[in-house]
């Protein structure tokens, strides 16, 4: 067998051919997967691919916690909630927000109806990382965001920035 023969044969094998083909697949598969998972993650980050969302499920807000040094503020995001729906229970070492909304729009038109409901849970427990003082908790709501605002027990002097030099 030619030189030229031996290396056409073994271009062709088909367990090569095969392998290329699905690793390629598997590739492409993983692919769409992260950008489904990518793309659901945004508007719903409690999503999950089996589980249709219902009134017995909830969301988890998106929240920062922000260390002044004598205090810690909680920014959370309730879009659709109105003040009164929210619930705000603080401790130690803690905080938990719930937020329940309900809607409802009905409107007839000669012998056609259209209604539309709508519900949101929303609830987040934050593990805080400094003991505050839960009965000095104040908090405010504006556009839909929450903000929370509980003094440190013992507050923490302000970090210094110390600007490092690249080498």
């Amino acid at each position: 067998m030619t030189d030229e023969k031996k290396e056409k044969k073994e271009l062709a094998r088909r367990e090569d051919w095969m392998y290329d083909k699905m690793t390629e697949m598997r590739r492409m598969l993983d692919n769409v997967r992260g950008n489904m998972d990518e793309a659901f993650g945004r508007g719903w980050p409690t999503w999950r691919p089996w589980r249709p969302l219902t009134p017995a499920t909830y969301r988890e807000p998106y929240a920062d916690i922000i260390d002044t040094g004598a205090e810690l503020k909680v920014v959370v995001e309730l879009p659709g909630v109105v003040k009164e729906d929210i619930t705000i229970n603080a401790t130690n070492d803690s905080v938990e927000v719930s937020a329940e909304s309900k809607t409802e729009k009905e409107e007839k038109e000669g012998e056609f109806v259209y209604r539309e409901r709508g519900y949101a849970s929303f609830r987040r427990r934050l593990t805080l990382p400094a003991e505050v003082i839960p009965e000095k908790t104040e908090a405010s709501f504006h556009n839909g965001v929450l903000e929370v605002i509980m003094p440190k027990k013992e507050p923490t002097p302000a970090e210094k920035k110390v600007k490092v030099g690249i080498k």
